[in-house]
């Protein structure tokens, strides 16, 4: 029986992986570029992190869940995370670059890195253990992959977030599907489940801020210093800066790496 593995060699198309996180803006950068690329008359797919079938609709609603009990363990989520990775390179990305598409994905192996660093693994652990396939059945495709990193201050990522955890009640309140959900770092529901700081006090609110804050800075770090350890150099954004200025850059930087 042939595997469901797909060949990587010599795709017409072109992979771009954004990278950052939660509120560096990556998301709407995503939206805008696919806008400019096929304006120029690309034809563009964006494989979003959390789609694929069945999964993505789980994790989803997993992290909806009010009560922390409830919910799956980080580890099994970020299993059914790489699962989601895997599930839509061989069904999304690798079908599209055949046909000669840009495929843009929002979030990819870094994500999963920094992630698992997040719950104590180790980044050798990561790149020769769990994720062994980047090197070996998917090695020319990540090889030949641009990937952008948008960076960001932690408090301007926060106010973000914020902003983003606000519209997360407003559709809770409107009764809107969980899926349609974001599920960042600052919904409510993560916030309002946090009772027990890891030392067994109770958190009055204004610990659960300066628990978010320096998870938070830690993620941001986490995600500078796995990028600093790669082969493959990324192209770095400032997120910071206004989205349209960021557009107006990615688009040309983005036009002279494809062509």
């Amino acid at each position: 029986m042939r595997p469901n593995i797909s060949n990587c060699h010599a795709l017409p198309g072109t992979l771009l992986v954004f990278e950052g996180a939660d509120g560096s803006g990556k998301t709407t950068q995503v939206k805008t570029l696919k806008k400019m690329l096929e304006k120029a008359g690309h034809e563009v797919t964006v494989s979003s992190w959390k789609t694929a079938p069945i999964l993505g609709d789980f994790l989803k609603t997993n992290e909806s869940l009010k009560k922390f009990d409830e919910r799956i363990l980080p580890e099994t989520s970020l299993f059914m995370q790489s699962a989601d990775l895997l599930y839509r390179i061989e069904r999304e990305v690798i079908p599209a670059m055949k046909r000669g598409h840009i495929v843009i994905l929002d979030r990819g192996l870094h994500t999963l890195i920094v992630r698992w660093l997040m719950i104590g693994m180790t980044e050798d652990q990561l790149r020769n253990g769990l994720l062994w396939w980047r090197n070996s059945i998917y090695k020319e495709l990540f090889d030949k992959a641009h990937t952008i990193h948008i960076t960001v201050e932690s408090e301007t990522s926060l106010t973000r977030l914020t902003k983003r955890a606000y519209k997360e009640r407003q559709k809770l309140m409107k009764k809107w599907e969980k899926k349609d959900m974001d599920g960042t770092l600052l919904t409510l529901h993560f916030i309002n489940t946090l009772v027990y700081a890891p030392d067994g006090k109770k958190m009055t609110r204004q610990d659960k801020k300066a628990f978010i804050r320096k998870t938070q800075s830690q993620i941001i770090v986490s995600y500078t210093g796995v990028f600093q350890n790669e082969k493959h150099k990324a192209l770095e954004m400032d997120g910071n800066q206004k989205t349209k200025d960021i557009a107006l850059i990615l688009k040309n930087q983005v036009l002279e790496m494809i062509i």
